[in-house]
């Protein structure tokens, strides 16, 4: 597939897809962390508009990522699976339901799994990311949160690496932590306590992606041991961590 066939199913600008087309033809595309916070806030925002205003600038200075690969192809698919990772919680962060935002991001894994060009990977994951955004539009439009849950989840996502506890997310937000509780399982859909650990072990597949390894991350995330991190692990995804590192190779 050429770049004019892309373009038909495209939905970014064309201008900005042209720029990534040729931005590609040169390298790799990388982000300072900065960049990075401010590209996936406007995911977690669920402002389209923004997104399209950050995305330009960083196809336009062109610079560089460290190898992951030495295989082109896998290279690109491993930026790709760990963008998306990334945005996936910055997504549920922002109001995106875990069911929709985990289906969405599995869904991309296996089209990008089975993506044999470079091209159509990096635009196939900028138009997703565009769609994801607008999907955390869709849905804070329909649903508004209660301050006190708002207040937990803001506070679960600045503390994510630390050892969180209901009792403590409680008194933050003012409240008994029976009643908290109730309200986050009547809000959300999930228990407090489960809610934390997925966006741990999330947040820990993307660590996966980066070379981390399972005793560094059990201790950066606030797991009580390593052995603990694996078995959550296995338990939420069917899979070790050594087995998501081996099928991502």
């Amino acid at each position: 597939m050429n770049y004019d066939e892309l373009l038909s199913i495209n939905t970014i600008p064309k201008e900005i897809d042209k720029s990534l087309y040729e931005q590609l033809q040169r390298g790799l595309i990388h982000t300072s962390y900065r960049d990075e916070i401010r590209l996936f806030s406007c995911v977690k925002e669920g402002n389209p508009k923004k997104l399209l205003a950050q995305v330009q600038p960083l196809i336009s200075s062109g610079i560089f990522v460290g190898e992951m690969s030495g295989n082109s192809l896998m290279q690109f698919k491993y930026i790709a699976v760990s963008t998306m990772a990334l945005a996936t919680r910055y997504a549920i962060q922002g109001g995106l339901s875990e069911l929709e935002a985990y289906s969405f991001s599995d869904n991309f894994i296996r089209t990008i799994d089975e993506t044999e060009s470079t091209t159509d990977i990096m635009i196939l994951l900028t138009n997703k990311i565009m769609e994801l955004t607008n999907m955390v539009k869709e849905s804070r439009d329909k649903i508004v949160h209660s301050p006190h849950i708002r207040k937990s989840i803001a506070y679960i996502n600045k503390n994510i690496t630390k050892k969180i506890t209901v009792k403590e997310i409680s008194q933050h937000c003012g409240i008994s932590a029976d009643y908290l509780s109730h309200l986050f399982k009547k809000e959300i859909g999930d228990s407090l306590s489960n809610y934390i650990l997925k966006q741990k072990l999330e947040l820990a597949k993307t660590l996966l992606w980066e070379g981390a390894d399972s005793k560094k991350i059990s201790s950066s995330l606030g797991f009580c041991s390593q052995s603990h991190f694996i078995s959550a692990f296995k338990k939420e995804y069917n899979i070790t961590p050594n087995e998501f590192i081996s099928h991502t190779k």
